[in-house]
């Protein structure tokens, strides 16, 4: 095990109960899941986990990460996990102090690799918010985007594979509640907000939404998100 300091913000007790809600969590565990386990916790504390043991290093990693795509959302401009070695944009600069409080909190003989680990898991939690961000680009712009992003033959492949399973082409129910709720809940994500705010075309977006919500309900479908993606799940184990 890695020793880490204690301090008034990392106590044993926080970091402990901290590295028990992580080491619950599926190691695929998504950025949601991850907010979730993660709660009021503080960055120093969420770093200083991974000096708990090999247990929980590897989760402990992923909530750095997805605690840092909350606090420095993805645009298609800027992503964190992009800044490379002596990048002197703004969101390098935003990105600095946190890393720097990571790299102290961890204690490490080998930060590096550490954040290298780290910044893979941020794209990888990232990568749902991002796919949003594209659809809502003009429609000439989103094949070049996904493909910029990698986002298309993943998602194609994921989707395939999906299907595949049961061997049946998928319900024109269900497809009609998957491709809606994944709609709706890439419209209502709390992330978005400034990016629909800002959006030359907003009227339009908001206007859909609610279409889109209506849908939602005639097809009998919860609009709150925790549900709905309960009910998204539960419906295609059918």
């Amino acid at each position: 095990m890695e020793n880490f300091t204690l301090t008034s913000d990392v106590t044993l007790d926080n970091v402990v109960a901290l590295s028990d809600r992580l080491a619950k969590l599926d190691k695929s565990a998504d950025q949601q899941q991850l907010t979730e386990a993660i709660g009021n916790a503080t960055l120093v504390q969420i770093a200083a986990v991974s000096n708990h043991g090999e247990r929980i290093s590897g989760s402990a990693e992923r909530a750095v990460a997805a605690w840092l795509n909350a606090t420095l959302p993805v645009t298609l401009g800027a992503q964190w996990y992009a800044v490379e070695y002596r990048d002197k944009s703004d969101i390098a600069k935003a990105l600095a102090p946190h890393k720097k409080e990571i790299f102290t909190a961890w204690n490490s003989s080998n930060p590096s690799t550490k954040w290298a680990r780290v910044r893979k898991y941020g794209e990888e939690l990232a990568r749902p918010d991002l796919k949003a961000l594209v659809e809502l680009e003009d429609e000439s712009k989103r094949e070049q985007l996904m493909a910029y992003y990698g986002l298309d033959q993943t998602e194609e492949t994921e989707e395939t594979e999906a299907e595949g399973k049961n061997s049946r082409t998928r319900d024109l129910y269900e497809r009609s509640v998957i491709e809606l709720g994944k709609l709706y809940r890439a419209l209502n994500a709390s992330d978005n907000d400034s990016v629909i705010k800002a959006h030359a075309k907003r009227a339009e977006i908001v206007a859909a939404l609610e279409h889109i919500t209506a849908a939602l309900t005639a097809l009998d479908a919860p609009t709150e998100d925790e549900d709905l993606a309960a009910f998204m799940k539960e419906i295609t184990k059918r």
